[in-house]
């Protein structure tokens, strides 16, 4: 059944009826169509050591109804070091696209075991992906970022809030 207005404190579903799995999210607006994307928690129990499962994404024409468009980002189940292994606590992902390259341009923070907070950077060609690893372990200002926000203003400079 599609939705026609926005339900606080209700159970959001997607266009499929299954749960929808955007936390710490944010919303992308390309060409008609709105991307709502954000943590993937639906692999994530208490005590699993699980604490993400990628980031996943979906796309709207009206803001209410919602289709899974799958993994944007998906963990990396090989490398236990990775900022994006479901051990890892990824989370906040933002994305803005460079005017100059056509790349889309994806922040993450992540939370070391030993409480400490970088960010991590990915690029990719489209918005979904596939998005590539750029760097680790950036600590703007040599500060721990906490909450963040990108910002792209309408000259095409990006920012970034902390």
């Amino acid at each position: 059944m599609p939705y026609d207005s926005i339900r606080p404190g209700q159970i959001w579903l997607d266009t499929e009826g299954k749960r929808i799995q955007a936390h710490a999210a944010s919303v992308f607006y390309e060409d008609g169509t709105f991307f709502w994307y954000g943590e993937n928690k639906e692999r994530t129990s208490p005590g699993n050591g699980i604490l993400h499962w990628g980031m996943r994404c979906y796309s709207s024409w009206d803001l209410y109804n919602w289709k899974d468009e799958g993994l944007m980002i998906p963990p990396d189940l090989e490398n236990g070091l990775s900022p994006l292994h479901p051990s890892a606590k990824a989370e906040r992902p933002h994305v803005l696209k460079n005017q100059r390259t056509g790349k889309y341009v994806c922040w993450l923070k992540v939370i070391g075991k030993d409480g400490s907070q970088t960010e991590t950077v990915l690029t990719a060609d489209r918005f979904m992906g596939p998005y590539t690893l750029v760097k680790s372990g950036l600590r703007p200002l040599s500060m721990n970022a906490g909450d963040f926000d990108l910002v792209q203003a309408e000259d095409g400079k990006g920012y970034y809030f902390f």
